[in-house]
């Protein structure tokens, strides 16, 4: 029986049975889909998992992270207002060129 016979032979059946085949092909794809959605979470991978950790445990206590971030705030906005670090040098020096 090849797709086309079998979708007319659905269409010849009942409309409660329709529905139920439409209920049941509709929960099948999403099942899927969810499937594949639980798949895609880098948390369920050891190594992302361990390399998660290894962030954590390197941000430290939050209390520690707010004060950096804090601090981070306060060096951009005194680099905004006070304009960029500027090199000076103290001498000069002038070679003859080439024309």
């Amino acid at each position: 029986m090849t797709f086309i016979e079998r979708l007319e032979s659905m269409r010849a059946k009942p409309e409660h049975i329709r529905k139920r085949y439409a209920f049941w092909s509709s929960l099948g794809l999403t099942a899927v889909i969810f499937a594949f959605w639980l798949g895609s979470f880098s948390s369920f991978n050891f190594s992302a998992h361990n390399a998660i950790t290894a962030a954590v445990g390197d941000a430290g206590t939050p209390a520690q992270s707010m004060v950096a971030s804090v601090s981070s705030l306060f060096n951009d906005v005194k680099e905004l207002i006070f304009g960029a670090k500027k090199v000076t040098y103290s001498s000069v020096e002038i070679l003859p060129g080439n024309k």
